[in-house]
């Protein structure tokens, strides 16, 4: 059984003032001076607390940066009146001095060479039953049946990316897009953050200011001048590592998170930093004897450039990560929000959990167990490849472990203001700090005895577990 030393559990205030403090430093991109910053407190907080084996692993990243934006409409027929619209370059798209062409709305059948394409993005929303029965989860927390009409919106549109890659074969100029459904009024969103470069220019404009656009184009054929300084240079992002030695085990947990984001982003990831420290606080205060297993605490760089630093982290270690018994990554403590004149309004619920998990049971009942002790409501395991169709890994911070074989559980929320500059300290769901972090204690308790073998020759595959949790449920 799961036994936690209660007092050493770090208070929901040591988290909150990391958090702050990682917040009140500006926008952290990889390369950026914020990000630099974070790596080095990484590095005084893991000495603070008697880590051993500090290491800075560097990761080549291309840096994006971007300023300047300026987008500029009229009528074919009356250039003499223009009209200016605010707007936010995309990500790692090409810099301007200005390109100037008709507008036409993205559709299977508008000619869109030559022209500057206009694509209105709505962020998914789905109520959470049925996101759960797409994705085959069958496990749950939810104890106030808030699942049956609660709906969640997630920060990203399931269409964006089918609709954007084609525009090159399509000789579009260049992109606006509008943030049409958006929860508040902004142009302040990161993504695509995938750190590859388009060849055209583009920008986001807010929804109400995407109005402007549309509307105008009911009126005749509209014509934009966008224009923006840009560039994309190389830089060294770092994977920063402490430990500390076990006394029952030689064998090795990993907890980790990213330390980037897309700008201060309390959720995104300063919550993530503060549950990882938290854990490196709490098992620095147990004796070596008393840990379960040697544990390593991992701050991965370059996460909002495709993820670089994780996939790394995985590619160089393969021999150290065959004697792990399980990776826990821990992302986004999200407090849940509504939508109101054009703001996202915090409310007091916590964002929708959820827990990817390898394909293995006893780590499944291991986690499940763990989150109904720390009363972790709304709370959904979902499957650790699939949740976008054809992927091999979950789209979080540990998507490169179901791929290598290696027993993981990827916590994560996703909040609609996860990739926007609304993600600010009152987001953060502080409630959720410390039966977080108990969980997470409970966890890794839990497994003492399993051993990395173990554990990797209980993967099933998704057939497997489908045919043996539907005969569990049908004897329960």
């Amino acid at each position: 059984m799961s036994s936690i030393k209660k007092e050493r559990v770090p208070s929901t205030e040591q988290m909150m003032d990391w958090t702050a403090e990682i917040f009140n430093q500006g926008i952290r991109l990889p390369g950026y001076p914020a990000d630099y910053w974070a790596e080095n407190w990484i590095k005084e907080q893991f000495e603070s607390l008697g880590l051993q084996n500090i290491k800075f692993d560097p990761i080549n990243v291309k840096k994006w940066e971007a300023s300047n934006a300026k987008l500029e409409i009229w009528l074919n027929n009356n250039p003499t009146e223009r009209f200016d619209i605010p707007c936010f370059p995309i990500p790692y798209t090409s810099p301007t001095n200005g390109v100037e062409a008709e507008l036409s709305m993205i559709s299977d059948n508008h000619d869109l060479s030559g022209k500057i394409a206009v694509y209105e993005l709505n962020l998914t929303t789905l109520p959470v039953k049925l996101m759960a029965a797409l994705r085959g989860s069958d496990r749950y927390y939810d104890p106030k049946n808030e699942f049956e009409t609660l709906e969640q919106t997630v920060p990203f549109d399931m269409n964006f990316e089918n609709k954007i890659e084609p525009l090159y074969e399509k000789n579009a100029l260049g992109l606006i897009g509008i943030l049409s459904g958006y929860p508040c009024e902004t142009d302040k969103y990161y993504v695509p953050y995938d750190a590859v470069e388009r060849k055209i220019p583009g920008i986001w404009v807010s929804g109400k200011n995407g109005k402007k656009i549309t509307d105008l184009m009911k009126k005749g054929k509209v014509k934009a001048n966008i224009s923006y300084s840009g560039k994309i240079s190389e830089v060294i992002s770092h994977n920063i590592t402490g430990t500390l030695p076990g006394g029952m085990s030689n064998e090795w947990i990993v907890i980790g998170t990213h330390h980037d984001g897309p700008w201060n982003s309390a959720v995104e990831d300063a919550s993530g930093m503060a549950l990882v420290l938290a854990q490196a606080k709490y098992w620095s205060q147990i004796p070596k004897g008393q840990r379960p297993f040697n544990i390593m605490f991992l701050m991965n760089g370059a996460h909002m450039a495709g993820g670089l630093g994780q996939t790394e982290f995985v590619k160089r270690n393969e021999e150290f990560l065959k004697n792990v018994v399980a990776a826990i990554h821990l992302e986004h403590v999200a407090r849940d929000v509504k939508r109101e004149n054009g703001r996202m309004i915090p409310l007091d619920d916590p964002t929708v959990r959820w827990w990817f998990v390898s394909r293995i049971l006893s780590l499944e009942e291991i986690t499940e167990e763990a989150i109904i002790k720390e009363d972790l409501r709304r709370s959904l395991f979902l499957p650790p490849d699939d949740f976008i169709p054809g992927a091999d890994g979950p789209p979080t911070d540990g998507h490169s472990y179901q791929p290598a074989g290696i027993p993981f559980i990827s916590f994560l929320t996703a909040p609609p203001y996860l990739f926007d500059s609304e993600d600010t300290m009152d987001k953060i769901h502080e409630e959720s700090y410390v039966p977080l972090t108990r969980a997470v204690i409970r966890i890794i308790n839990s497994l003492k005895g399993h051993t990395a073998k173990e554990l990797r020759d209980q993967i099933l595959t998704k057939r497997e577990r489908k045919k043996i949790r539907k005969k569990q449920i049908k004897e329960k």
